[in-house]
């Protein structure tokens, strides 16, 4: 066995990257609730990369910093926008394992001690941490007493528990000796997608040997923030697009692609439905989404109603559909791996 350098000894275990831009306010409760977990932790890594907001986000880091704690702070000159922020979070990573965290999202008191220890049980190529609505008045949950996790060996089940939420920063922890080591295209050529975050995150799943699926619900997740891009582009078209291009096997793109129109859309069309002043710069869903989810049945099933249905009768589609989500995961029955649609590349 070679002998471990200083450099191993001293580089961190995990690196959490918080990409921030004008949220000082979020900041503060993301920092106020992560203080007390990575304080004298040299296991962890935390880079905040500041996409030059114009509000108290720099006088806030300098506080946290006076408090005695570590933070690699980086503050761009100007906005270079979300994807190219999200792909400096990564590469300025020094941890084996990398944790993109959204500057509006919260890590429960006590999940980071949690995370560590499953980090260093085994190695993982991914690692998915469980979220919860974060309300308005948020009082966050203690974590429980054991350790809710599931290790998986087969690629296609852990995407079958993910699919669409790949995209989701907060609940995805990346193994980033185990992406570089597979030499990747350039995560650059994605910048401008609103999700250059698939490209780390399905080269792991391309090399996927064992993930861990944290089923505790560690982080408290902000509803209904769409981060200001068209969604119905970005989780048509482009993702489409990335996952056909990105993920070598045609079954996990099924599952994916499945897993999109099955849970996403159906409530993101219905809030469409409630609340259309929120997507007024959007083309009509039907336009935007047909083409890419025409021939995948659970785009008709569970989505396409959900648009032409009135809101009273969509909004008790979409209920049905949940209920049949639920049965899905208790049942172990494979609604998102059908061989129709898993085939398709």
């Amino acid at each position: 066995m070679s002998k471990e350098t200083e450099q191993d000894r001293s580089r961190p275990l995990l690196t959490i990257a918080i990409p921030t831009y004008n949220r000082a306010g979020c900041l503060k409760e993301l920092l106020s609730a992560l203080a007390g977990q990575v304080k004298d932790e040299p296991r962890v890594e935390l880079i905040i990369s500041d996409n030059a907001s114009p509000d108290e986000t720099a006088s806030l880091v300098q506080e946290f910093v006076a408090q005695g704690h570590r933070v690699r702070y980086l503050r761009n000159t100007e906005n270079i926008g979300a994807d190219a922020n999200f792909l400096q979070c990564f590469e300025q990573a020094r941890g084996k394992y990398v944790w993109l965290f959204s500057d509006d999202d919260i890590i429960i008191p006590g999940a980071v001690p949690k995370i560590l220890s499953h980090c260093e049980e085994a190695e993982y190529d991914l690692i998915w941490v469980s979220a919860y609505p974060l309300r308005e008045f948020h009082s966050p949950r203690a974590v429980e007493a054991g350790d809710d996790a599931v290790a998986i060996s087969d690629a296609g089940a852990y995407a079958k528990r993910v699919h669409v939420f790949f995209t989701f920063i907060s609940g995805n922890i990346i193994n980033k000796d185990r992406v570089l080591a597979a030499k990747p295209p350039a995560f650059s050529s994605l910048i401008g997608t609103s999700l250059i975050q698939l490209g780390w995150t399905y080269t792991a799943l391309n090399g996927f040997v064992r993930g861990l699926y944290i089923r505790e619900k560690l982080i408290a997740v902000r509803e209904n923030n769409t981060g200001g891009y068209k969604l119905f582009q970005v989780f048509g078209p482009t993702l489409a697009t990335i996952t056909k291009n990105w993920l070598r096997s045609a079954s996990l793109r099924g599952i994916v692609m499945n897993g999109t129109a099955q849970r996403f859309w159906p409530l993101m069309l219905l809030r469409y439905k409630k609340c259309a002043k929120d997507f007024a710069q959007e083309a009509e869903p039907q336009a935007v989404l047909t083409p890419v989810f025409g021939d995948n049945v659970r785009y008709w099933a569970f989505a396409y109603p959900v648009i032409v249905l009135p809101s009273s009768l969509a909004a008790v589609w979409v209920t049905a559909g949940r209920v049949l989500n639920r049965v899905d995961k208790a049942t172990g029955f494979p609604m998102l791996n059908c061989r129709d649609d898993a085939a398709r590349s």
